[in-house]
């Protein structure tokens, strides 16, 4: 007899079907870590707006009115007049800030965009509560924790 070396076709869809196991059961989790990542990087980015808003609060009395105006820049991240944008999230003023009022107010919010919709709206008031909430409306949906 002659011996063969190599490996069986049982062997090889043994070794393919713990494989596509793996992969069933780490591709979510993946895919949940990378969606966090970029949330993670709106959170931050709301905390340089903040930060600069505050700045100029001290500097003008008042806040400053559109997301361009505050001069915040990060990797990725692109400010107008409107909103700041990085493909993943919308950030705005909504609603819009209010120098009227006493003590002056605004609400610095991130709209989630494709691939993260799912994630929520993230939302900081000038009085330092942070919501993430169920959905796409900067005011209505159910907290799930910044």
């Amino acid at each position: 007899m002659r011996s063969t070396q190599g490996f069986t076709l049982i062997e090889v869809m043994i070794v393919v079907l713990i494989i596509a196991i793996l992969s069933a059961v780490s591709y979510p989790s993946y895919q949940r870590y990378v969606m966090r990542s970029h949330r993670a990087d709106a959170q931050q980015f709301i905390l340089k707006m903040e930060t600069r808003q505050k700045q100029i609060l001290i500097e003008q009395r008042g806040y400053a009115m559109t997301p361009n105006a505050l001069n915040v820049s990060a990797q990725g991240w692109a400010c107008t007049a409107a909103s700041c944008d990085n493909g993943r999230y919308t950030i705005t003023f909504n609603p819009a800030v209010d120098n009227a009022a006493t003590p002056p107010s605004y609400t610095i919010c991130a709209v989630p965009g494709a691939g993260q919709s799912s994630d929520g709206t993230l939302t900081l008031t000038s009085d330092g509560i942070k919501m993430r909430r169920t959905g796409t409306s900067c005011t209505a949906g159910t907290d799930q924790g910044w």
